[in-house]
């Protein structure tokens, strides 16, 4: 707010045309970096507050994957980052739709902002039995392994993350991982690539939740396919 004010004085003073309409594009560029903060507050006091039983449903998560990678398509490719969802048409779980979205949100644009063009964001979603694994994995920078231990507090910033992304606040594996714990799953970091492979190590955030049967249907274990419906003429 202090930013904003000042540049709003500058722009009130300012009588050159261009200089005012640069000093406009810094303060539209600076509100959008304080109303994405305060989101990600807003959202972080949500998750403190826990849920109600009144704000869990059965939802289908990959429904869920497939909208937030719709919304960020178009900052990816403005970066010229390649973005990649891979997932069936359901897995379905237990939650709530409006936390999960945010949670899925934070990790592909976090991966995309971290990535740097000529990079490749994966999506992966994979259902085994009644467990569901999401993978979001980027070729960006990536994080040490002491970094990944303190990534989930909040405002923490790696040097690595301050570099690749400066007005970054710090909040957004805090989010996610106060909205895995509120679904009782479980969530790690890891690195996405050999560390022997070119300069980068990229970051893979690697979620587990228990999920749902499919409607109507049976979990079979894993690689073995329901048999088609027999039709026999009498």
């Amino acid at each position: 707010l202090t930013v904003l004010k000042t540049q709003a004085e500058l722009g009130l003073r300012e009588q050159d045309p261009e200089a005012m309409r640069r000093i406009v594009e810094s303060i539209a560029t600076t509100t959008d970096t304080t109303v994405h903060l305060a989101n990600r507050l807003l959202t972080l006091a949500r998750t403190g507050h826990g849920l109600a039983a009144a704000d869990m449903a059965s939802l289908n998560l990959a429904d869920l994957a497939r909208t937030v990678c719709l919304e960020l398509a178009l900052p990816a490719v403005r970066k010229q980052v390649d973005l990649e969802l891979d997932a069936p048409p359901a897995v379905y779980l237990h939650g709530h739709a409006l936390l999960l979205q945010e949670m899925l949100s934070n990790l592909v644009d976090n991966a995309i902002r971290y990535t740097p063009a000529g990079g490749a964001v994966t999506v992966r979603l994979q259902q085994e039995g009644l467990q569901a694994r999401l993978t979001v994995c980027d070729t960006g920078p990536g994080l040490s392994a002491a970094d990944q231990e303190k990534a989930f507090e909040p405002f923490f910033r790696a040097s690595s993350a301050q570099h690749a992304n400066p007005s970054g606040s710090g909040l957004g594996l805090a989010i996610v991982h106060d909205i895995v714990m509120l679904h009782h799953g479980q969530i790690r970091l890891s690195d996405a690539c050999p560390q022997d492979n070119s300069h980068t190590r990229g970051l893979c955030v690697t979620i587990h939740f228990a999920c749902l049967a499919p409607p109507d249907s049976a979990i079979l274990p894993p690689g073995i396919s329901p048999k088609p419906t027999e039709h026999h003429d009498n």
